[in-house]
């Protein structure tokens, strides 16, 4: 195998690895740090960064990191890093090499920084900067991000910045999913308070019958609830239920053989949670195992209804 499809595979492994991190990691922060270790392993660089592109009220761009190399040099420094660790460093200067990405969305290559009209220097106290790369990516045609790296033995080419076109694809993928979670994540909250709301309105009205909430347990066929333990039993054995098995019979309950909404039972039984139908469907079937002499009749389009004083032939 030749040098180039050993790091071919290296990349590869690199993606893949990263792509099943993401599954399991919600922190952009962990998982961007991780990939950026990867890349400057595999490209032999001495250290970069990875970051999202935003603009300001006057419209420039900045870049906001997700992983950067720690290279403190000071106390001032090391303090700062430690700070934007997981909130991100912002690199706004547009009179450097990165900012020189910023300002044309193409990638620029430096192997000789100090002599190079693009750039803007370095603070004082900085580690040496030998050779740059600055690798924009981009979603829907719009500039999206940017990758830069640093210190490679022998300098940047043409060539390997072809090579990372697979790992600016990941990164572009990977932001853009932490943005659709984003966004998920607002619309279930939104979700949550207008479940809140609807029953808070609904509350009194569709279970006229509170203020009499389980003041009789008994129910047809030897069933016994207690409202309090939340146990039931039946012939006076026990019947094993699930925390939301119990929630579930004790809304029905409360219902007292009127129809208890959809909305209603999710409020009662996940209070915190957006859940789909099927949620409510799958828990209904597994209450209906455990009460087999009882009927639960689900009404198209508006609920459930425990019939407690019949039992089913």
């Amino acid at each position: 195998m030749t040098i180039r499809a050993q790091e071919q595979v290296q990349l590869l492994e690199t993606i893949s690895s990263t792509l099943s991190r993401y599954i399991n990691e919600s922190n952009p922060y962990v998982l961007f740090n991780g990939l950026l270790k990867d890349l400057l392993s595999l490209t032999g660089s001495e250290y970069g960064f990875i970051g999202e592109v935003f603009f300001d009220r006057q419209q420039l761009p900045y870049i906001q990191s997700y992983a950067t190399t720690d290279i403190a040099w000071s106390a001032e420094t090391r303090q700062l890093y430690q700070e934007t660790a997981e909130k991100g460093m912002i690199f706004g200067k547009l009179d450097s090499l990165y900012g020189e990405v910023l300002k044309t969305a193409k990638p620029v290559i430096a192997n000789t920084p100090g002599e190079d009209s693009r750039s803007g220097g370095l603070p004082k106290g900085h580690p040496p900067l030998n050779s740059f790369l600055g690798l924009p990516f981009y979603a829907n045609n719009e500039l999206q991000g940017v990758v830069g790296i640093a210190n490679r033995p022998g300098g940047y080419d043409q060539d390997l910045v072809e090579f990372l076109a697979p790992f600016l694809s990941t990164c572009s993928n990977l932001i853009q999913a932490y943005r659709n979670n984003i966004k998920r994540l607002e619309v279930e909250e939104e979700l949550r308070r207008t479940k809140r709301r609807l029953f808070s309105l609904q509350a009194g009205q569709s279970l006229p019958h509170q203020q009499n909430r389980l003041s009789n347990s008994a129910l047809a066929a030897g069933y016994r609830f207690d409202p309090n333990s939340q146990t039931l039993s039946k012939d006076l054995q026990p019947i094993h239920l699930t925390i939301k098995e119990s929630r579930l019979l004790a809304a029905l309950l409360e219902g007292d053989d009127q129809i208890v909404s959809h909305q209603q039972l999710e409020q009662l039984i996940w209070p915190d949670t957006v859940v789909g139908d099927s949620s409510l469907r799958a828990l209904v079937l597994r209450l209906r195992k455990k009460l087999p002499e009882l009927e639960i009749r689900g009404i198209t389009g508006r609920g459930y209804l425990l019939d407690t004083h019949h039992r089913n032939n």
